[in-house]
């Protein structure tokens, strides 16, 4: 099995009203988001975004919730739907029906990592939109390598799931990360099961280990539900993305 590169890194995405994509995992939810909407938004089509959990003010967005928060565009920025500023500051998520109201073409987070990388799962996350019909499982595979300690969101903690079973001191590996990936209680476990999946390696600008990257990429896409990888990685002009698909090999022998 090997994988070829997909023009535009966008192709994937759905273009009629209704669709919902739902980005998951960590290490680069937000920035994703933020590179969704603009596209559909540069084609000309209808779009908002929005989360069901809670998140600071996203750059590139106006909030556009109930109170003081404001309704009107600032500088052509896009509308961000939430449920109300925080006493922290902090926009907060809609309720999973509310994301399903929304109209035109919505992208949303759908659980949150504290900025790091990797993450541990607890009951009750994420929260899906009923009309989900794409996942981006989105991984910071730069902090492979790095000490467990601080890579990990919620290593350690009581309450939950641990598909890897690294102490803080421990080095996290790439073995760390696929587990993490597709174990039980793992990240591809948390998506609905008809809802199909695009994996998203954020954080290659910090990842020196280009080898294990492109080993750690093919085990991936051996995952059923992995056909697609999206590779993501910052600049200084914003984000880069290329998107590659899976080749299934096969027999060209008519014989």
């Amino acid at each position: 099995m090997g994988f070829a590169f997909i023009e535009p890194w966008h192709l994937f995405l759905p273009r009629q009203a209704g669709h919902v994509v739902a980005i998951c995992g960590s290490g680069g939810k937000t920035s994703l988001l933020g590179e969704i909407a603009r596209v559909w938004a540069g084609d000309g089509l209808p779009v908002v975004a929005t989360t069901t959990t809670r998140t600071g003010p996203v750059p590139g967005f106006f909030g556009a919730g109930p109170g003081d928060d404001g309704d009107r565009p600032v500088a052509g920025n896009l509308p961000f739907r939430h449920a109300g500023t925080r006493p922290d500051g902090k926009w907060q998520g809609l309720t999973a029906a509310d994301a399903d109201a929304l109209e035109g073409l919505v992208v949303v987070e759908v659980d949150g990592a504290a900025g790091l990388p990797f993450k541990y799962y607890r009951a009750g996350e994420p929260v899906w939109p009923s009309r989900t019909s794409l996942a981006m499982v989105v991984m910071g595979v730069g902090g492979v390598g790095e000490p467990a300690g601080s890579v990990v969101h919620r290593l350690g903690r009581s309450g939950v799931i641990d598909p890897v079973g690294v102490g803080p001191g421990d080095i996290w590996q790439w073995d760390h990360a696929h587990a993490l990936l597709t174990a039980p209680g793992g990240y591809l476990a948390q998506v609905p099961a008809d809802v199909p999946v695009v994996l998203v390696l954020a954080g290659l600008e910090q990842q020196p280990d280009s080898v294990g990257l492109f080993e750690f990429t093919g085990r991936a896409m051996d995952h059923p539900r992995v056909p697609l990888v999206v590779f993501c990685s910052r600049g200084e002009e914003g984000l880069v993305l290329r998107a590659a698909c899976r080749e299934e090999s096969g027999d060209d022998d008519d014989g």
